[in-house]
């Protein structure tokens, strides 16, 4: 049993290897061809999750400290792709948000992301796709479980 569960590791670390690579490929490659840096493409990515967030939010999930994060804000909003506005509650404060060419990019950003995908599921038999589904059900199940069990700190996936 310890050693078809080593087996199975050894499988699931070489499938996240894997995709993590192929999925890293993808975005340099949209990073490159709309000229973002990948500071700029997670930037987005975070204030497309939580909808509008503020300076010192991608300040901290970022690792950066405000005054980068403002230059950062400047050049995205040069480009269209995020505004900014005050904050309703805090004239001062400002809320960072997607414009709506910024919301169109991140969606082009995800789908050029899972190019691979079709191909993949394609290259598979009638009956290994079946089996591809069986097992990715319980798989997926089992993933989201612990994501939900993960420390939000550390996840970055509390947000501001």
């Amino acid at each position: 049993m310890q050693a078809k569960q080593e087996k199975l590791t050894e499988q699931l670390n070489q499938f996240a290897g894997i995709t993590m690579h192929i999925n890293m490929i993808y975005n340099m490659q949209f990073m490159q061809e709309h000229d973002l840096s990948f500071t700029h493409l997670n930037s987005l990515f975070l204030i497309h999750r939580a909808g509008c967030t503020n300076i010192q939010c991608l300040a901290d999930h970022l690792g950066v400290t405000k005054a980068a994060v403002s230059q950062m804000i400047d050049r995205l909003v040069d480009s269209g792709l995020i505004s900014r506005q005050e904050a309703p509650m805090d004239r001062r404060s400002k809320r960072i948000c997607l414009s709506e060419t910024g919301k169109s990019l991140v969606q082009k950003a995800f789908l050029a992301r899972q190019k691979w995908v079709p191909n993949l599921a394609a290259s598979l038999t009638e009956s290994q796709q079946e089996q591809a589904c069986q097992i990715f059900e319980t798989v997926n199940e089992k993933l989201r479980q612990i994501q939900k069990g993960l420390n939000p700190e550390i996840s970055r996936n509390n947000l501001c």
